[in-house]
Formats: structure tokens, sequence, C-alpha cells
């Protein structure tokens, strides 16, 4: 457990539990309105079925890791001299974010984004903390960039009912699984302090080639454009930063 006496270690502390109550109580609420007031109920589809499961065992494993594994998480909300585990706690950030990536009856669009905007929030004075040991604050600020771009790319798994719906389906929960893996990766990176150099060759290749195909499938949900314009922006900015960085060496 690391040790300070910088009190921006509670702002962060805070914001990342912020994330967390903000898309704890989305996950719930849509969980229970689905069960108290809809027609469906709980697993009515196949794909409500897998959405509502995962969904629930993301909600059920987020509470068992913060109990379990991130203890000094709680006592760092008010104690600046206890920094938590940063590796175990964006572990957990990032199995909860996968329950924020199935579509489910009586999703709050606007409460999610709230809470990953905490999240990155929390990202960044993480960065402005560990900015003075970088050793180019260049590449660790833009690697920072590149990151909530390929973050905005990943695109939320809906229920289609086009002809291509169960490849869709199929190919949509493996490129959100895989992505918020990825996205995890290199968050954990920022938050130990390791995050100057994010354009990682194979998170890009999958981002790419998962998005691609994902938005190909199923063209008729405008989330998947919005997907596609991220990644398209995530993959300008790993072009350029991959030649910014090799100029920075020189």
């Amino acid at each position: 457990m690391e040790k300070s006496g910088n009190k921006m270690s509670i702002a962060i502390s805070w914001f990342i539990m912020l994330y967390f109550v903000i898309l704890f109580a989305e996950r719930v609420q849509s969980m229970a309105r689905i069960v108290y007031v809809g027609n469906k109920g709980l697993l009515s589809t196949p794909f409500d079925s897998y959405a509502d499961v995962l969904t629930c065992c993301c909600l059920l494993a987020t509470l068992i890791l913060l109990a379990v594994l991130n203890r000094d998480f709680l006592r760092s909300l008010f104690d600046s001299s206890v920094v938590p585990n940063y590796g175990k706690l964006s572990v957990t950030a990032g199995v909860i974010l996968i329950a924020g990536m199935v579509d489910t009856e009586y999703t709050i669009g606007p409460m999610q984004f709230g809470a990953y905007g905490a999240l990155i929030v929390a990202m960044i004075l993480r960065t402005v903390e560990t900015a003075p040991a970088a050793d180019s604050k260049l590449k660790l600020w833009y690697s920072l960039f590149y990151l909530v771009v390929f973050s905005m790319s990943i695109p939320v798994m809906h229920h289609s009912f086009g002809k291509n719906a169960a490849l869709y389906h199929i190919v949509a929960a493996a490129t959100a699984l895989i992505l918020v893996a990825c996205f995890t990766y290199m968050m954990r990176r920022v938050f130990i302090g390791e995050g100057e150099d994010l354009l990682l060759i194979v998170p890009f290749l999958l981002m790419a080639a998962l998005v691609t195909a994902s938005t190909l499938i199923n063209r008729d949900y405008e989330i998947n454009t919005f997907a596609l314009i991220f990644a398209i922006a995530a993959a300008a900015m790993f072009v350029i930063g991959k030649i910014i960085f090799a100029l920075v060496k020189k």
C-alpha cells in the first residue's frame, strides 16, 4: 500500500468512488425496474438473459472485490496518508464497466456518462500527481488523451432484431469484453504511474478490427456510428502519436 501526504489522493479516491456509486446505482435501478415495472421481466430473451446475468454478476463481483481486495480504498477517502492499491482498484473499475457496456431495459445514459466522467477526472488528477516523475510529460498527457478517446470507441452491446442479429450479438459481446479488458489494462498503467506510453499496438489493432466488424454487421444503431467516429479519431491519434513519440526520443 502506497503512502502519501498529498491530499490529491483523497480527491482521486472520491472521484473513483463517485464512478462506482453512480454506475452501480444506474445498473441496480435498471435491474429493479425490469423486475417490478417492466412487462417482460428478467431473462425474457436470449439477449436479455445474457445482459441481465452479466450485469448482475459484474455488480456482485464489484462488491466482493471492493470488500476483499480494496479495503484500503475506503480509508483513502478520508486519510491522505493512505493511497489505495491502484492496480487492484483499476481491475475492479473495469469489472463494473463491463456491466455498463450492455444495453438493458431502463438504461439511463446520462448517469452512465456521468460515472465515466468521474473516472476520467480521477485519471486526470492521478496524471497530475505522477507527472513530476515522468521522463516526458508530453508523452504522458498525450497517452492519457488517447486513452480517453480509445474508451469512447468501445460500442455498447444492443439488442438487434436484424437478419444478422445472432452474429452481431456474438461479435458485440466479444468486442465489449475484449476492449474493456484493454482499456482496464491501460487505465491501470495510468493509475500506477506507468502511463507514459499507452500507444500499444495490440489494443489498437483489436479496437480497429472489432469496432469495424461490429459496426459493419449492424449499422442501424447510432451508437455504433458514434463508436466508429471515436475509433477513427483514436486511430489518427495513434499514428500521429507514434510519430511524435519517435521525434521525442531523438
